[in-house]
C-alpha cells in the first residue's frame, strides 16, 4: 500500500508485523497502550509508515534491552521517538554484554585448562569465577531502565 500524499511506503498491519517479526496482536497492544498511532484508511484499516516503524524500532530495542512493556510505556509517554539515541544505548549495552561474556569465557577457559592438565583450581580462583561469571546482579529491566533514563535526561 502507498499513501498518495507522499512517496513513503505504507504497510498494512499484517505486512508491518510480518516484516518486523511481530504479531498483529502485538501491534494492537502497542496501539492500545498509546505507544503507536498508525494512520487509518477510509475503511479504518491500520497503516504503518516511517514514523510508526521508527517508533516500533525504538520499542523493540527497549524490549531487547530488557525493559518491560510497562516501563517502555512510562518512558515513551508523550515522547517523540529518538531512534538514534535508542540504538546508541542498545549498542552500548550489547558491547558491555559482549565484553562481560568474553571475560567470563576466558575465566572459564582458564579453569577448564587447569582441570584438564590435572591441576586444582584454587579457592580464590573459584571465588573469582563465581563472582565474575554471574549473569546479572540486577534484573535486565532495572539496568536498562537506569541506562535509558539517564540517556534521555541528557
Amino acid at each position: 500500500m502507498s499513501d498518495k500524499r507522499n512517496h513513503d511506503p505504507l504497510l498494512s498491519a499484517a505486512e508491518c508485523a510480518d516484516r518486523l517479526g511481530l504479531t498483529v496482536r502485538a501491534l494492537r497492544v502497542y496501539e492500545d497502550r498509546g505507544l503507536i498511532a498508525p494512520r487509518r484508511t477510509e475503511k479504518n484499516w491500520r497503516l504503518y509508515g516511517g514514523a510508526e516503524i521508527a517508533r516500533l524500532t525504538e520499542i523493540l530495542a527497549l524490549k531487547r534491552l530488557g525493559l518491560s512493556l510497562t516501563r517502555i510505556t512510562i518512558l515513551l509517554a508523550g515522547a517523540a521517538p529518538d531512534l538514534g539515541q535508542t540504538l546508541t544505548i542498545q549498542q552500548s549495552a550489547l558491547v558491555d554484554l559482549r565484553d562481560r561474556v568474553e571475560h567470563s569465557l576466558s575465566l572459564i577457559g582458564a579453569a577448564l585448562q587447569k582441570i584438564s592438565s590435572g591441576q586444582a583450581v584454587s579457592i580464590n580462583e573459584l571465588i573469582t569465577l563465581a563472582k565474575e561469571t554471574k549473569m546479572t546482579d540486577l534484573s535486565p529491566d532495572t539496568v536498562a531502565w537506569r541506562r535509558y533514563s539517564a540517556a534521555r535526561q541528557i
